[in-house]
């Protein structure tokens, strides 16, 4: 069947879910216009290898990876993939929620370009990928120890980068409490 016959984004979801176990895919939603897909982990990569390879569907972009840190929840981490079909003039939206603890499969087996979406979200977030074939770090140091953009990340930062004369390179020093809540809020109106 064509990709015309799927004139609502819904009836586009539909065909996509029949494809699949219904655990594979527990939600659909159409959010701003694009068609949101949830699925499972261990799902992922048939999902994916599916969207890319099928006549109707061909989304042969991806787009980017995104991560949202929900630290209250325990999937503490939702990935958004956001797919391209230039080809159906289409969108798609694959959302997933995984654990601190727990790697997702990398998808760079079937689109290249999820290689650096991955390294950052792992130096970022501390999101693992299994599978991945390069992690090193894009953006800090290798000696950095925390995920800067994590929601329980410190504001105000527990270290700081300073340059050691006697040592002749950067180190990491302990920054100095304020004494007061007062000497907090002003220190943040000042940067």
């Amino acid at each position: 069947m064509e990709a015309a016959a799927y004139k609502t984004q819904e009836e586009f979801g539909q065909f996509i879910r029949l494809h699949f176990a219904r655990q594979d895919i527990p939600e659909q939603a159409v959010v701003s216009g694009m068609l949101t897909l949830t699925v499972l982990r261990a799902a992922l990569l048939r999902i994916l290898q599916f969207l890319r390879d099928d006549p109707v569907c061909r989304f042969t972009q991806l787009t980017d990876i995104t991560c949202v840190h929900y630290p209250d929840r325990a999937d503490c981490f939702s990935l958004v993939y956001h797919l391209l079909s230039p080809m159906m003039g289409r969108r798609l939206r694959i959302k997933l929620a995984t654990q601190e603890d727990v790697p997702v499969s990398s998808v760079t087996a079937v689109f290249a370009n999820a290689a650096w979406y991955e390294r950052e979200i792992r130096e970022m977030f501390g999101v693992s990928f299994e599978g991945h074939p390069d992690l090193r770090r894009l953006l800090t140091q290798d000696e950095t120890f925390f995920f800067p953009l994590r929601k329980t990340f410190p504001a105000a930062g527990k270290v700081r980068l300073v340059y050691d004369q006697a040592k002749g390179q950067c180190v990491y020093v302990p920054c100095a409490k304020p004494e007061k809540e007062s000497d907090v809020r002003l220190d943040r109106k000042m940067s």
